[in-house]
C-alpha cells in the first residue's frame, strides 16, 4: 500500500465576528479554524456481495437447494485462492412467494434468499471470480467494489495531517493579528473517514490495465479552537 501525503491541501479556516472577541467568563480570546488531511491509497482487495435464491412451497426442500448451491459457490472461491475466512454469509431471509394473475392474488409457497461476501485480494482475477459465481447459481450481485485493507491506518495518518495543518493556519493568523498562539482550547474531528466508492471516483492511471483500479482518497477533518496571547505576555 502506498501512502501519499497531499501537502497542499485547500481548508476552511472560520473566524466567526467573536473570534477575537474576549469572552466574558474566562476572559479568553480564541481563533477558530479547520484543518484537512488526505492520504492517496491504491486498493488491495475487493469486495463483493451476491444473493442466491429459492423459490417452492416446501422449505426444507429450498434449504437442502440452497445449501448444495452455496457449497458449489464456496468450492470454487476456495479453489480461486479465496481464502475461507473472506467468505461470508451476512443473512438468510424466508418470505411469502405471491404471484399476481388475472384471477388475484396466488400463493406460490415461499423465497429463501442468502446474501454471501466475499473478500480477494486478487485484484487481476475478479472479473474471472465473478464470472466463476454467477455461472454457479448466483442470482444476483448485491454490490462490488474495490477496497483498502488498511484503510483505518491511512485515515490516522490523514487525521494526523488535518491536525499539523489547521495549527499551521492558525498559526498564520495569530501572526498576522500581532498575537502568539496559545493552548488548544478545543478539537473536534468529523465522524468517520472519506473513502468515495471506487467505481464513481477512481483516478486510473495510464500506467495500470483499465481492468485495475487506480487510486482514491482517504480524508480527514478536525476543527480546533486555540487561545491567542499577547506578545508581551
Amino acid at each position: 500500500m502506498r501512502f501519499n501525503m497531499l501537502c497542499a491541501l485547500i481548508v476552511s479556516v472560520g473566524l466567526s465576528s467573536s473570534a477575537f472577541a474576549a469572552n466574558t467568563h474566562e476572559h479568553r480570546r480564541l481563533v477558530n479554524v479547520s484543518g484537512q488531511g488526505a492520504v492517496s491509497v491504491v486498493p488491495d482487495a475487493f469486495t463483493v456481495s451476491v444473493v442466491l435464491e429459492e423459490r417452492g412451497p416446501v422449505v426444507s426442500k429450498l434449504n437442502q437447494q440452497m445449501s448444495d448451491r452455496l457449497a458449489s459457490v464456496v468450492q470454487f472461491l476456495l479453489k480461486s485462492g479465496v481464502e475461507e475466512k473472506h467468505i461470508q454469509s451476512m443473512s438468510v431471509n424466508l418470505n411469502p412467494w405471491y404471484e399476481h394473475t388475472p384471477n388475484g392474488r396466488q400463493d406460490k409457497g415461499f423465497i429463501l434468499s442468502r446474501e454471501v461476501r466475499v473478500t480477494s485480494t486478487e485484484l487481476q482475477s475478479y472479473d474471472s471470480i465473478l464470472d466463476g459465481i454467477l455461472g454457479r447459481g448466483v442470482d444476483r450481485i448485491q454490490r462490488f467494489e474495490f477496497i483498502n485493507l488498511d484503510a483505518g491506518e491511512a485515515y490516522q495518518q490523514a487525521l494526523i495531517a488535518a491536525v499539523q495543518d489547521a495549527k499551521v493556519r492558525a498559526g498564520l493568523l495569530a501572526r498576522e493579528m500581532g498575537v502568539k498562539l496559545g493552548n488548544v482550547i478545543t478539537i473536534n474531528e468529523s465522524a468517520g473517514h472519506s473513502m468515495p466508492p471506487v467505481m464513481a471516483t477512481m483516478r486510473m492511471k495510464d500506467e495500470m490495465s483499465s481492468s485495475l483500479p487506480g487510486q482514491s482518497d482517504i480524508t480527514a477533518t478536525v476543527s480546533v479552537s486555540f487561545e491567542l496571547i499577547e506578545k508581551y505576555h
